[in-house]
């Protein structure tokens, strides 16, 4: 029947004059339909001369044949392309033959066709679009003609029957990224004429000139690999999770290493950066917890974020002259560290540096340091001493936190605040001087320190902030300075052996539990003017509480 009413339609044109217009659209749509009824395959004319498959109404066959030429109407046209989502899931589909003429392959084509086994890209292939051949899970052998030039991403994303094979193209100089099932890769070998490997190279195939971002992250099985020396730099978590990594050569040209380059390479126990580096980015090294001793070159001249945290078993660093910043949390959980040399150009020592840095010992501080972060030698549980330089002027709230092997410190004239916690859980600390310039003790400053029998606090300290002394139980006097009007909460708190304490005729509020358990203290308070606030519980268990009204 719809031969029948095709073969009136042609008649009607030759017989009829209509416009060439009209004449085109019978072509372009009238006949497609029908040969797409017919033939099962859908085509779309892409120019003059050429059409590209762009669909398949069935998903019964298992076997596919695309022509070389169809005919529509009275052309004849030429297969070159696959389009985009062509055949995506023909989950029946156990093999195709594409023609010659095809020169591309279209985005998704091919995706989810699991019982594909093999296909034959022809020589004039040149492109091979994004997820191609995404989870065509039996596919167990495919050639890529020598003449591709381009792969998109994850264009053989799933392909787990797939052998394990480094694609590698453009005469031999571009790597395109890997095909195959990541989890049987064990060693990778990039071929010495390899000139630019893409970002994200086992799913990504960009044309760069490094190691991309992403290049080899996730393989967990990769123990080694040799990066050819025309590579100049390495991208962010370039080898991010190769937690069986073991070794790596670094070529000499390489002047960067990237973010999170060597992030959970938990397996790897040195590595030797090339003189030409001059940058170590944010978290390069973290997670590297068997990693004995690094090398940074003299060229380097900052240390990113986290670059060595969690590096358990690095024992010694050294530090070029060149740097100038150490980053945050730099050096942090580095337990095994014993000594670190911090150059003179440092300036500043950032949050969390050394964090639980429970082995380091003695640490020497240049003097251009002004700055000391929060928690920047928290934990650092062996540390018996070190010297603050007198350019320091803030010191950040819990830099020495739990530093219980500490007994002494010496605090810079030009300090004018103390931070929460600084010196709390200072168990070994005896005596501690405070500058004249200081204003203001943070909450919980010398908490817990249970060895400081003795503290003067300067006059120009106008307030004292919440458990500041909180748990000095060997603390037996101190003197509250002028300037303060109140005295927060719980800042005596079981001060047992406090047994005198001079309160300013200035102090107007005594906050909740402020000298609770101090039982040996004798306290006499001037209340003449009925205008101190006590808190509730500020003097429960002292010895003896006098009110002077």
């Amino acid at each position: 029947m719809k031969k029948k009413i095709i073969a009136i339609i042609v008649a009607i044109v030759l017989i009829i004059p209509v416009s060439r217009g009209w004449y085109e659209f019978l072509l372009d749509n009238f006949f497609d339909a029908e040969l797409a009824l017919s033939t099962q395959l859908k085509f779309r004319k892409i120019s003059d001369t050429e059409v590209e498959v762009t669909g398949y109404e069935s998903d019964l066959d298992e076997k596919i044949t695309i022509p070389e030429k169809i005919q529509i109407g009275l052309d004849i046209y030429k297969v070159t392309r696959i389009g985009s989502y062509a055949f995506r899931g023909c989950s029946r589909l156990t093999s195709i033959n594409i023609p010659e003429g095809v020169k591309s392959i279209g985005y998704s084509a091919f995706s989810g066709c699991e019982k594909l086994t093999s296909i034959k890209i022809p020589d004039g292939v040149t492109e091979i679009g994004k997820q191609a051949f995404e989870d065509c899970c039996s596919l167990t052998s495919i050639k890529i003609p020598e003449g591709v030039t381009s792969i998109g991403k994850r264009a053989f994303y799933g392909c787990s029957s797939l052998e394990p094979k480094l694609l590698v193209y453009d005469k031999g100089t571009k790597c395109y990224g890997w095909i195959g099932d990541k989890k049987k890769c064990t060693e990778v070998v990039i071929p010495k004429g390899v000139t630019s490997i893409g970002d994200k190279a086992f799913s990504d195939c960009s044309n760069l000139t490094s190691i991309g971002d992403w290049a080899f992250g996730g393989c967990s099985r990769l123990t080694s690999i040799n990066i050819p020396d025309g590579v100049t730099s390495i991208g962010e978590r370039a080898f991010d999770g190769c937690s069986r990594l073991t070794s790596i050569n670094i070529p000499d040209g390489v002047t960067s290493i990237g973010e999170r380059t060597f992030d959970g390479c938990s397996r790897l126990t040195s590595i030797k950066i090339p003189e030409g580096v001059t940058s170590i980015g944010e978290r390069a090294f973290e997670g590297c917890s068997s990693l004995t001793s690094i090398n940074i070159p003299e060229g380097v001249t900052g240390i990113g974020e986290r670059a060595f945290l969690g590096c358990g078993s690095l024992t010694s660093i050294n530090i070029p002259k060149g740097v100038t910043s150490i980053g945050y949390a730099a050096f942090s959980g580095c337990s095994s560290l014993t000594s670190i040399n911090i150059p003179d150009g440092v300036t500043s020592i950032r949050e969390w540096a050394f964090w639980r840095c429970s082995s380091l010992t003695s640490i020497e501080i240049p003097e251009g340091v002004t700055s000391i972060g929060a928690s920047a030698f928290d934990g650092c549980s062996r540390l018996t001493s070190i010297k603050i330089p007198d350019g320091v002027t803030s010191i950040g709230e819990e830099a020495f936190y739990k530093c219980v092997s500490l007994t002494s410190i010496n605090i810079p004239e030009g300090v004018t605040s103390i931070g929460e916690s600084v010196f709390e859980g200072c168990i070994s600390l005896t005596s501690i001087n405070i500058p004249e310039g200081v204003t203001s003790i943070g909450r919980s400053t010398f908490s817990g320190c249970i060895s400081l029998t003795s503290i003067k606090i300067p006059d120009g300290v106008t307030s004292i902030g919440n458990d500041a002394f909180r748990r000095c139980s060997r603390l037996t006097s101190i003197k509250i300075p002028k300037g303060v009007t109140s005295i927060g909460v719980g800042v005596f708190y079981e001060c047992s052996s406090l047994t005198s304490i001079n309160i300013p005729d200035g102090v107007t509020s005594i906050k909740e539990w402020t000298f609770w358990g101090c039982s040996n203290l004798e306290i006499v308070i001037d209340n003449s003017k009925d205008n101190v606030k006590v808190g509730e519980s500020a003097f429960y268990g002292c010895k003896s509480v006098k009110w002077l009204k």
